[in-house]
């Protein structure tokens, strides 16, 4: 699985969960249940099979009920400096000397102490051993106490075959009585979160973490854990109750088990390569970026490579090459098949747990992707792709590129590995060492040249990197408003641009029109008229070239989490209304650009938009006061090339939650203040790389 991480957090409320029985399935539970005395067929009512389910569910939950134990969290110490006690959650009893296994619920913050409810109603308090951040689980051990411990039983390996669509049923209790809880549902996935996890249907909620999923044979078959689908919501509670809920499956806990006696925590492995392209279910694995010093660096992968098997597994495609690295972790040896040149070639690679934060290098070049045309004695070059040469457009003024790089170049190679196409460019400057020339071979004049550029680290003030030279704006009438109207969305929007027949009229003589940035304005929920609001960005766009849509929250009391489809769509239709570069699009909150307005939701829900969706955006200007959303963060991946712009006046510090931004990869630039040009001349330079 691909670790997300937290950016904040928040406090968990007390959740109470009802007891739930749901009959799914009946014909399917009937021929699985040889315990029944009577034939299906002597009474086929739908009374029948609800007698024959509750009593299979009765019986498998009685069976797994004198290993399970409730753990409280007492004493846990909240970012606001209050203590609070977490809602109980349960644990499974995997040893007769004490040990239990539970989720990484009971961790997920400071406390003062952990206690464990015994079946017998006697409270222990109860040691963490190791965890297992891979898969959001804890050992704990319990520290004294003459209790006598009933494991449970795991299954055989021929026994834990998982089967999708076959009966399972969680079983939790809660409380200081230890009240038990059952819910039951269908096996609906297995191969989940990255190949660490099994789905289940049954309504879950935070008691139930830690829990053991059984069969109806009283099979154990995994512990469910507090988690959810890669950008499925915020925080791993969201689909609380919801039908979908994940267990990590026996046999990969059995494995597990004596490192985590042994004390040693447990860390998803990371190998440090990119593989290009932007969708992970369409076919190819050619690699992007490898990172340098990472495993696949030392392991000697280059850019370009095509990977053929992980672990033995043949991979085709982005999404199951997550599935055949999902099953390691750090410290684990995986061997990597590729082919490179036409060879067919293999590695070994150690997975590590951390790889040092990107630190994003811009060069100041706009560049664009130009397919090649292949002559048909051109026997040299795979046919089934397509050939792109990146050419140069501009240049960035007073950049690192400036004076080196002119318009039309051809940029080949850089590092001694080929320049597959823009956005593979873009990842590549992303993840390059700071300080470090980089060597490019490049196409000028029919003339092949190596050239050498000094990078510059976005990460820090503004005024660093200088404002592109813009040409003369289009006249006034070239420009025009609309307002954008989705059949499933409701927000109200309104959108700025250039119209192209209107533009290519009034563009001044021989001056080459630069290619057009968007930026996404979201209004503060008491401001409900987009064409209203952008009076006060019309001039400014016009004389920067940047197209603005204005988007407004559905409601007038705030931004909610669910208006990031809405936002994400919307964006999608301005590009397409403006003609403006995916790769160039800039989110600003409302707090950003108000003057004397401090952060208002709008902030916060740019914030969370920008980090939910996989690079929608290219950067998110925001208040420094912004109050961070609960978003859950990949660990790995291709590198989220997202800028973040916020005001740091002199003698003030930055906001707590930078440096997580940081870690993931986002630069911070800084400037003293925010105003609206400002704003547009910064995401003008995101046409830049």
């Amino acid at each position: 699985m691909i670790r997300e991480l937290p950016l904040v957090n928040p406090p968990r409320s007390m959740r109470f969960h009802r007891l739930l029985s749901p009959v799914k399935a009946l014909l399917s539970f009937a021929l699985l249940l040889g315990m029944a005395s009577t034939s299906i067929a002597e009474d086929p009512t739908p009374a029948r099979y609800q007698s024959i389910l509750a009593k299979a569910v009765r019986h498998v939950a009685e069976r797994a009920l004198p290993s399970v134990v409730t753990i409280e969290v007492i004493g846990v110490m909240q970012a606001d400096g209050e203590v609070r006690q977490d809602a109980p959650t349960s644990g499974v009893v995997i040893d007769e000397q004490g040990h239990v296994l539970t989720s990484s619920w009971v961790t997920g913050g400071d406390s003062a102490s952990i206690i464990v409810n015994a079946p017998t109603g006697k409270r222990y308090p109860a040691e963490v051993v190791a965890k297992d951040e891979h898969r959001d689980l804890v050992l704990l051990k319990i520290a004294s106490g003459d209790e006598t411990w009933q494991p449970i039983e795991f299954p055989s390996t021929d026994q834990a075959t998982d089967t999708v669509g076959e009966t399972v049923v969680a079983v939790a209790r809660y409380g200081e009585i230890n009240t038990p809880m059952v819910s039951t549902g269908i096996l609906s996935a297995i191969g989940r979160l990255d190949g660490t996890a099994i789905q289940t249907d049954a309504r879950i909620s935070p008691a139930f973490y830690g829990g053991p999923l059984v069969d109806l044979k009283g099979r154990f078959r995994g512990i469910v854990i507090p988690a959810v689908g890669e950008g499925g919501a915020e925080e791993s509670t969201a689909w609380y109750d919801s039908g979908i809920a994940f267990a990590v499956p026996s046999p990969i806990i059995a494995q597990k088990l004596d490192q985590l006696r042994r004390g040693e925590n447990i860390q998803q492995g990371l190998l440090g390569f990119v593989v290009a392209g932007s969708d992970p279910y369409a076919d190819g694995t050619e690699l992007s970026v490898v990172r340098k010093r990472s495993p696949a660096d030392k392991a000697g992968l280059k850019v370009g490579d095509e990977l053929k098997t992980i672990g033995g597994q043949n991979v085709t495609r982005r999404q199951e090459i997550k599935l055949a690295l999902g099953r390691y972790d750090a410290g684990n040896e995986v061997e990597i098949e590729y082919e490179r040149d036409g060879k067919r070639m293999s590695s070994t690679a150690t997975m590590i747990a951390t790889i040092p934060p990107l630190q994003p290098q811009f060069i100041g070049v706009i560049a664009a992707d130009e397919m090649e045309e292949k002559t048909a004695d051109d026997s040299t070059e795979d046919k089934s792709k397509p050939s792109v040469s990146v050419i140069v457009q501009n240049v960035w003024n007073q950049s690192p590129a400036d004076g080196i790089l002119k318009i039309n170049d051809r940029l080949i190679e850089l590092d001694g590995a080929p320049i597959l196409d823009t956005n593979a460019l873009r990842q590549r400057l992303w993840a390059s060492d700071p300080e470090i020339a980089m060597e490019l071979i490049i196409e000028r004049d029919g003339e092949t040249q190596a050239v050498s550029i000094d990078p510059l680290t976005l990460d820090g003030p503004l005024d660093r990197i200088q404002s592109f030279k813009t040409p003369a704006p289009l006249a006034a009438d070239a420009w025009n408003v609309e307002d954008l109207q989705l059949p499933d969305i409701t927000n109200e929007a309104a959108i700025w641009f250039p119209k192209s027949e209107l533009a290519a009229e009034t563009a001044p003589d021989e001056t080459p029109l630069s290619p057009l940035a968007l930026a996404i304005v979201l209004a503060p929920p008491k401001d409900r008229d987009p064409s209203a609001i952008l009076g006060a960005w019309k001039d400014l766009a016009r004389e920067r070239h940047v197209a603005v849509c204005v988007i407004c929250s559905d409601g007038d009391d705030q931004w909610r989490p669910n208006e990031i489809d809405a936002i994400t769509k919307l964006t999608a239709a301005s590009l397409k209304r403006s003609g403006a570069l995916p790769s160039a699009v800039s989110l600003i909150g409302g707090g950003a650009f108000m003057m004397n307005e401090k952060a208002n939701p709008a902030d916060s829900m740019a914030l969370g938009a920008s980090l939910s969706t996989t690079n929608v955006f290219a950067g998110v200007a925001i208040s420094n006061e912004t109050e961070p959303p609960a978003v859950r963060l990949r660990k790995d991946g291709p590198p989220r090339l997202l800028r973040v712009l916020i005001p740091n006046p002199p003698d003030s510090e930055l906001p707590f939650w930078a440096e997580t931004l940081r870690r993931i990869g986002c630069p911070l630039q800084t400037t003293l203040t925010l105003n609206r040009d400002l704003c547009l001349q910064w995401t003008q330079s995101l046409l830049a790389m």
